[in-house]
């Protein structure tokens, strides 16, 4: 902060009876209170508190001081990225720019430790977690021996990763699958990867296969016995690569970055 306030005491002060307030004194007294205009503050029914920066070089909105006096604050919200309006929540640093640990744009994207999230959630440095889930599917289906389809209306190159599980208790029947699914279309060479563990006899195990035509085509689940009535296959699906994944390689700074240079056209022209 570079101007120190001046606190209640000294005002009441100041303007004892029997006092003499002089300029400095009213301008004091002036800045203590909430300008509109001034300070970008306001309030309605409406849109409750608003808050704007203060002049057009700064784009700060809440600064977080330990103590009043302190020359640093210890943390800010500032508008940022004036294309996509986006909100930050920074760490101011000496000697050098603030660091944005929590950056919202308008466009619903979330980055930590960056202002540029391409994707809806986005982290600039170590993810640690104790556990993941994929949500593209998270379902049972019946473990009947029957096929199922648990991806369907696929088009272009797709890549899954699959995790299930069935069991049935106290009858020694359970199998677990880890599975990585790759397919470009249906009816290509497709692969499926899988590993797995099971108790019991080989039929208890799970089975994945790819069906359908060229443009539409699914993924399908089966155990390889019928468990019996009401036992279910519990499984979940994470994207690893599909239609929507492709559009973040549309933009035009990844378009120029996948271009090939002058020199390297030039080569394979000549080879």
């Amino acid at each position: 902060m570079d101007d120190k306030p001046v606190n209640r005491e000294s005002l009441k002060l100041v303007f004892k009876n029997g006092n003499r307030p002089n300029a400095d004194n009213f301008a004091s007294l002036i800045d203590s209170m909430v300008n509109k205009v001034d300070d970008g503050i306001s309030k309605n029914l409406s849109d409750g508190l608003i808050l704007s920066p203060e002049g057009g070089e700064s784009d700060r909105l809440l600064s977080f001081y330990r103590k009043i006096r302190d020359s640093e604050a210890q943390w800010t919200f500032e508008l940022l990225n004036e294309e996509l309006q986006g909100l930050g929540i920074m760490q101011p640093m000496p000697n050098e720019k603030a660091k944005p640990r929590l950056f919202f744009n308008k466009n619903g994207n979330v980055g930590v430790n960056t202002t540029d999230p391409k994707t809806n959630f986005e982290v600039n440095g170590i993810l640690g977690t104790d556990s993941r889930v994929g949500t593209a599917k998270l379902s049972t289906i019946p473990a009947d021996g029957k096929w199922h389809t648990i991806i369907a209306n696929l088009n272009g190159c797709s890549a899954f990763e699959i995790m299930a599980q069935v069991g049935k208790k106290k009858a020694g029947k359970y199998a677990l699958l880890h599975a990585h699914a790759l397919s470009t279309f249906g009816k290509s060479r497709s692969k499926i990867r899988k590993t797995q563990a099971h108790y019991g006899w080989w039929w208890n195990k799970l089975s994945l296969r790819w069906i359908g035509s060229t443009y539409d085509y699914a993924l399908q689940l089966r155990t390889r016995s019928n468990y019996g009535k009401d036992q279910q296959i519990k499984f979940h699906i994470t994207k690893l690569w599909d239609n929507d994944i492709m559009k973040l390689f549309d933009s035009p700074e990844s378009a120029q970055d996948t271009q090939p240079s002058a020199e390297q056209t030039d080569k394979t022209l000549k080879s």
